[in-house]
């Protein structure tokens, strides 16, 4: 049991919590003190909620948000809410709690109310029953610790998932509702169950129950903070801070039953009741200091059950009827304002702030808890001549206000410690008698406590000297202003004072011999931006700001103009406010909202989007604090812009699409496109919850460049006709604060070539160019060859027959002469006798010539057919079957009629087209030839059959006859045989010579079509 503390300290924190309950029901009693309004944002149905009653609420290590509900739940990525419900597989539609998996992060744990624990991976939802009862299937909170057992806090107790396998934890109060288990950063488990806190070691595997003082009601929830203390939050409103399993403090809120907590990581607890959030400052935990906000601080309804703090520490919380509620700007507060004047407000020494509207005075400050507190004063009718218009604050801490018909009040500030000021009437400026009858414009009380007051319709500026209530100067077009309204009236550092006016630039009144005068007025022709001033500011640095209607902004510094428009950053042209903060920060209020400078480059601007949407008449800023104020027709905003938050988490950011030509692919690393399929369309999204607008993103596509392109908030990027080759792309998403993530997201994915560009098709293209150089290099070589041999084969024929022939007819020739000489010499050797006396030749002499001659006749005629064949064969004309029938009918019918013998000739008609290479045709002729010679000569055959056939890709000849035939064996060593075997071999073919005594003799000739 931890031990309690002394009797004395409890007694005395009883009395303290009392105190506070009566201040705080008698503070919300009060009607006219008015609170603050945080810019809590909501979200309901309307925005994809499927429910507008919100029970949990969990954001998982990817950033995505979840949000359970009596309807389903919903993952919501800073953009869109995608729901689920029964239809995509949850057992029933109401949602208590959320986990996710350890061991497989993405992986979501669902309690549901009755269905038991839902898992969903891979956007597929299963379910498992933890147990036979209803209540043990109601989950109120899931925790999956180091191990990867997954915990259950149900209304019926405590179960664990170890894989498939559920079994029950007995913790010795089995039947009471668990309202949470959670797992400290030293791994220790942490169980409510009833009035009682469960502490769990899964190393030791031993559990103890920790005790809290006196009578606690049941524990409903816990957290723990950074330096590991653990908070408690009770049924009845009790706050429990323990420190070593002992209690250390307590606090009894007045508002009811804690029904969660959340630590926001600055120094404030915050829970959720039926009456609104109660934030708890733990530094002033035990002084008991607290907050409450409610409907009227601007959360859309006050029961409020889950919260979360998520990585960017934006507040999430959630109601029964009015949806979800985010509160991301906690250093930005709003006070409505109705009936307000848009255009002044003053702030005194202390920093209490006044607005002036036509009914009331308002006074804001900073009460001592840190809060900022609006009241409203009275102010009494008696006292007020005209509806009042403007104020502001002298040195002397009288309030003045200006009234819209004319005339001042002056009320002096009574100061109280931590409240609000009381206003006592102590000075009157009357229309007519101390001032000009006239409708006031604006006014102001410079540093030396002199009045300025400037009058409507262009009458001119009064100079009025509050310290000894005196008139010293009025100021017309006659003695030197413009013809115009005084718009602005502004102090100068340098004694000299700027007044803008309405449409004529800005006058400039300086001192000569102690008296007020006007020096210049600076105008457009001047290089002023516009003529119509509506604003002006006289910087630290020398420079003054003048802001302009319609013009933006003119920068005045040594005698020149520089202008500031919407070209350089300007929210608008139309500045209506300026102000400079003590770091050097220019902050300017246009038509659209407000913005600010950077300290060190002030032409640098910065936008926040809470500041943004509406006109702001006036800036200022608190004294001594880091506070800006900004006032609007509709309210007064205050943006503690000094305040250090913790540092937001890099925003994650992931690729959600992918199309190609239009189609749409899922996203996966490795996918392959053909070479046509070349127009990309990335699509992506950033996970920010903090100013969701100024997210941007920076994107690269590696294989196409390697530099990171300037940010831009577009979350899509398409890249058109991209050549094949191999390409990564990467983003990064960068938030409002300039926090980029920490992973850049990535997509791969190849483009192929074209199927002539890619290697394989190259290699072979190049292979087989190879392969046809070859073989035109070889085809070329063998008809080179060809050529050759057939140039060889005429050479030779032409040596061999014709030659021979030829050596043949002239040795004959020179036998035939010499006989002729013998015959001449036989008569010289006879010259006495007369020529009639002449013997003649010898017979046997003129017939050895004649049989010469007839040689040389039959030697010309052979040679003669010999150079017929050679030119047939080289002849193109002759390459058919065709043509070689007809020469060997030719020559057969010449040699067959000649001895009386019948021919047979047999062509098949299939083949009588066939082309035949000339060396082919020439073989088979010759091979023809000198069988039908051969049976002519010496078979006695009475008949010869010829045939020309085909079979398969070879042809043949077929010479046959019926005579005598011959004993192969005994042929000897013709060269005709020889000859014709040798020329079918030389061929590739083959010639085959068969006969037989007395049965007669068949030559075939087989021979390929081409060689």
């Amino acid at each position: 049991m931890i031990a309690s503390t002394e009797k004395r300290v409890v007694r005395r924190q009883r009395q303290r919590r009392i105190a506070l309950t009566i201040l705080v029901f008698l503070l919300c009693a009060v009607g006219e003190i008015h609170p603050q309004i945080l810019p809590f944002e909501h979200y309901t149905t309307k925005n994809g909620l499927p429910s507008n009653w919100v029970t949990s609420i969990f954001q998982d290590s990817r950033g995505y948000l979840w949000i359970g509900g009596d309807g389903g739940m919903s993952v919501y990525d800073g953009i869109r809410f995608k729901t689920y419900g029964v239809d995509d597989g949850l057992p029933v539609a109401m949602v208590w709690a959320f986990g996710e998996s350890r061991r497989e992060p993405g992986t979501i744990w669902i309690g549901t109310h009755g269905g038991g624990l839902a898992k969903l991976q891979h956007g597929r939802i299963s379910t498992i029953r933890l147990g036979r009862q209803f209540k043990q299937n109601v989950i109120t909170s899931i925790l999956e610790d180091d191990e990867g057992v997954v915990w259950c806090a149900t209304a019926g107790g405590i179960f664990r998932l170890r894989g498939d396998s559920v079994s029950y934890f007995a913790t010795g109060n089995d039947s009471l509702w668990a309202s949470f288990i959670t797992q400290t950063r030293d791994s220790l488990i942490y169980i409510g169950l009833g009035k009682s806190l469960l502490k769990y070691s899964p190393r030791t595997r031993q559990m103890k129950r920790l005790g809290l003082r006196g009578n606690p009601s049941e524990i409903l929830c816990m957290v723990e903070d950074d330096q590991g203390t653990i908070w408690l939050g009770t049924q009845n409103g009790t706050v429990y801070q323990i420190r070593s399993d002992r209690v250390v403090a307590s606090l009894k809120l007045p508002f009811g039953e804690l029904r969660r907590v959340l630590d926001d990581r600055q120094g404030a607890l915050w829970f959720t009741t039926e009456h609104g959030i109660i934030k708890v400052s733990k530094q002033r935990f035990r002084e008991g200091e607290f907050v409450r906000y409610s409907v009227e601080n601007g959360l859309a309804e006050n029961g409020v059950g889950p919260c979360l703090i998520d990585r960017e520490n934006n507040l999430w919380f959630g109601g029964r009827s009015r949806g979800l509620c985010k509160l991301s700007d906690r250093n930005i507060y709003s006070f409505p304002l109705p009936e307000a004047s848009n255009h002044h407000a003053a702030v005194d020494a202390r920093g209490h702030l006044y607005v002036i509207s036509e009914t009331k005075l308002w006074e804001i400050w900073r009460n001592r808890r840190g809060q900022w507190q609006k009241h409203v004063h009275r102010l009494a009718k008696k006292d007020l001549p005209w509806k009042p218009f403007r104020l502001a604050v002298a040195p002397d801490t009288v309030l003045w206000v200006s009234f819209w018909e004319g005339g001042l009040n002056g009320y002096k500030i009574v100061q109280h410690e931590h409240g609000a000021s009381d206003l006592k009437l102590v000075k009157k400026l009357a229309s007519g008698t101390d001032l000009p009858v006239a409708r006031a414009s604006r006014f102001i009380v410079d540093r030396r406590n002199r009045l300025w007051y400037g009058m409507g319709d262009a009458k001119g500026v009064v100079q009025f000297d509050l310290n000894d209530m005196k008139r010293r100067n009025y100021f017309t077009e006659k003695n030197g202003f413009p013809p115009s309204t005084a718009i602005v009236l502004s102090d100068a550092p340098d004694g000299t004072f700027w007044i803008g006016t309405f449409a004529n630039g800005v006058a400039i009144f300086g001192t000569e011999g102690g008296h007020t005068v006007p020096q210049r007025v600076l105008t457009t022709k001047d290089g002023l931006a516009g003529d119509r001033i509506r604003s002006i500011l006289h910087r630290k640095n020398g420079e003054v700001w003048i802001g302009t209607r319609f013009s933006g902004i003119s920068v005045y510094k040594g005698g020149t103009f520089e202008t500031i428009t919407t070209k350089n950053g300007l929210l608008n042209n139309a500045v209506w406010a300026l102000a400079e903060d003590r770091d050097g920060r220019v902050w300017v209020g246009t038509s659209v909202g407000v913005q600010h400078t950077a300290a060190a480059e002030s032409r640098q601007f910065f936008t926040h989007e809470r500041l943004v949407g509406k006109q702001t008449g006036t800036i200022g800023f608190i004294p001594k604090e880091d506070v800006v104020w900004a006032l609007t027709s509709e309210d007064l905003t205050l943006y503690e812009y000094g305040r250090k938050s913790p540092v937001a988490a890099a925003p994650p950011v992931y690729i959600t699409g992918l199309r190609v030509n239009g189609k749409a692919y899922p996203v996966k690393n490795g996918m392959e496109f053909s070479s046509n399929e070349n127009l990309c369309v990335v699509l992506f999204s950033g996970i920010s919850f903090t100013e969701k607008r100024a997210l941007r993103y920076r994107y690269r596509l590696l294989g196409l460049d390697d530099h990171w392109q300037e940010p831009t908030d577009q979350r899509a990027v398409t890249y058109a006709s991209l050549r094949p080759g191999s390409y990564t792309f990467e983003v990064k998403a960068l938030n409002a604060g300039g926090v980029e993530s920490a992973t850049p997201a990535s997509l791969s994915f190849t483009i192929l070539a074209p199927i002539w560009q890619r290697s394989w098709f190259i290699a072979v293209s190049v292979a087989l160019g190879l392969g046809l150089v070859y073989s035109l290099h070889r085809y070329r070589l063998r008809r080179v060859l060809e050529i050759e041999r057939i140039r060889s084969r005429i050479a030779t024929d032409l040596h061999d027959d014709i030659g021979a022939g030829l050596t043949h007819i002239g040795l004959l020739s020179e036998v035939a002469l010499r006989k002729s000489r013998m015959r001449q010499n036989g008569r010289e050797d006879a010259p006495s006798q007369s020529t009639e006396q002449t013997p003649p030749i010898p017979d046997e002499a003129v017939a050895e010539l004649g049989n010469s001659m007839k040689r040389v006749g039959a030697i010309a005629r052979e040679l003669s057919a010999n150079m017929s064949d050679v030119v047939w064969s080289i002849n193109p004309k002759h390459d058919s079957v065709v043509a070689l029938q007809h020469r060997l009918t030719a020559f057969a019918q010449e040699i067959c009629s000649a001895k009386n013998i019948d021919l047979h000739f047999d062509v098949s008609e299939r083949i009588a087209k066939i082309k035949l290479h000339p060396e082919v045709r020439r073989n088979l002729l010759l091979i023809a030839k000198e069988a039908l010679h051969n049976m002519a000569k010496y078979s006695g055959s009475s008949t010869v059959t010829v045939k020309i056939d085909a079979d398969g890709q070879q042809i043949f000849v077929r010479v046959e006859d019926c005579g005598k035939g011959f004993d192969l064996n005994g042929a000897g060593n013709g060269n005709g045989l020889t000859n014709m075997r040798q020329r079918a071999e030389k061929m590739g073919g083959r010639c085959e010579i068969v006969s037989e005594r007395g049965k007669g003799t068949r030559v075939t000739a087989v021979l390929p079509y081409q060689v």
